[in-house]
């Protein structure tokens, strides 16, 4: 009798902690929100603020849960699980943005312990708990390039817009202390309005430069506020890395073209030209010109300089050259330029042929041996014949 007692005792325990263990399990559901849209599942809401980039899949979510004991907006990436409350496994939620449909609906998953209930979704039109009357300033930083080189200029812009209820007060942007990469020319740091109505939204420039190549992480940037009754409320913007490349140089490249061999005391051209084929504009172009060995090959217009010469771009000119005495010469360019800061050396040259004099008389010279064979043998003809 008491073995039995013991085995329904235990099986009664065995089924307890079946039914807890159920209780505890986590579950999901999947919603389609438009902006201003919300699920609520036990005293949680979830509400889908703004789709603030497609591009980036960034979006922004509120959670709330009853008597105040959660009040928190997030920017979340898509495919990146956040955890409100202490997240699905631990009586809260977890929330996932799995796609971006356009930049006013997504497809949200909300991960939750089975004994909270079943999510119902609350549309914006069904007067659920929206933004109501309460402010929330959205707020962005960008930079108009994400990869700039080295001595590159950048304009950061700071967006702050007020997609909430009510208007928004004591609006103050904390932007992160200077990034070691730049240098900070203009405009920081980023100034806002105090104050913005539902709708409105405003905007700050700044400029900085690129000294240093490498990835740089940008931080987000926080705007702090408050409502009609001084509550105090925050936002952030998505974190995102710049890279900077090294700094874009000039490269001249440089063909020299003669138009060939020059006979002695005749003329002859070389055909210079200069292509940059580099990312940056050459300043200050200087052409020398050395020619070895000096004094038997003249040339006339062969050193050369020009103000810039543009990516891409090429600058041609033709020297002439005059055959002072026979024999090969080496001419050679000496090329200096500038990319706005460093001077930049390159070289080039060729060959030059001058050619000896023909005498015409020294072919003459070889018909007289021909002559005098010729006269021999017509000597010695008569000589027989008589």
């Amino acid at each position: 009798m008491r073995l039995t007692y013991m085995i329904v005792l235990i099986a009664i325990i065995m089924t307890s902690s079946q039914a807890k263990d159920s209780n505890n399990e986590v579950t999901f559901s999947d919603f389609t929100l438009y902006t201003g849209d919300s699920v609520e599942i036990a005293s949680y809401t979830i509400q889908l603020v703004e789709v603030q980039s497609v591009r980036d899949g960034i979006v922004i979510i509120r959670a709330t849960k009853a008597g105040g004991a959660l009040d928190e907006q997030r920017a979340l990436l898509q495919n990146n699980a956040n955890s409100f409350d202490g997240g699905s496994d631990n009586g809260g939620l977890t929330v996932t943005i799995t796609d971006i449909f356009d930049d006013q609906s997504a497809k949200v998953r909300v991960e939750y312990p089975r004994d909270l209930g079943t999510p119902r979704k609350q549309t914006a039109e069904s007067g659920s708990k929206g933004l109501g009357n309460q402010p929330v300033l959205a707020v962005e930083k960008s930079f108009d390039n994400d990869n700039p080189s080295v001595g590159g200029e950048v304009k950061v812009t700071v967006t702050v817009k007020n997609i909430g209820g009510s208007r928004a007060d004591d609006i103050v942007v904390d932007d992160q202390p200077p990034l070691a990469n730049f240098v900070y020319i203009a405009g920081y740091p980023p100034k806002i309005k105090s104050q913005l109505d539902p709708g409105e939204s405003d905007s700050a420039i700044y400029v900085i430069n690129a000294v240093k190549e490498g990835t740089v992480k940008v931080p987000s940037i926080e705007v702090r506020y408050s409502d009609s009754k001084k509550n105090t409320k925050s936002n952030e913007s998505a974190p995102f890395n710049v890279v900077i490349a090294p700094k874009s140089k000039p490269n001249l490249d440089i063909k020299l073209n003669p138009s060939g061999s020059i006979p002695l005391g005749q003329k002859g051209r070389l055909n210079v030209s200069l292509y940059n084929s580099g990312k940056a504009t050459a300043y200050k172009v200087e052409i020398k010109s050395e020619i070895e060995p000096a004094g038997g090959l003249d040339a006339t217009d062969l050193d050369k300089s020009y103000f810039e010469i543009d990516p891409g771009a090429m600058e041609s000119y033709s020297a002439e050259l005059t055959g002072r005495s026979s024999g090969e010469y080496t001419v050679n360019l000496k090329i200096s330029y500038q990319d706005g800061n460093d001077v930049i050396l390159k070289e080039g040259s060729t060959t030059i042929v001058v050619l000896e004099r023909e005498y015409k008389y020294l072919y003459y010279l070889l018909i007289l041996p021909v002559l005098a064979v010729s006269a021999w043998l017509i000597k010695r003809y008569k000589e027989y014949k008589y």
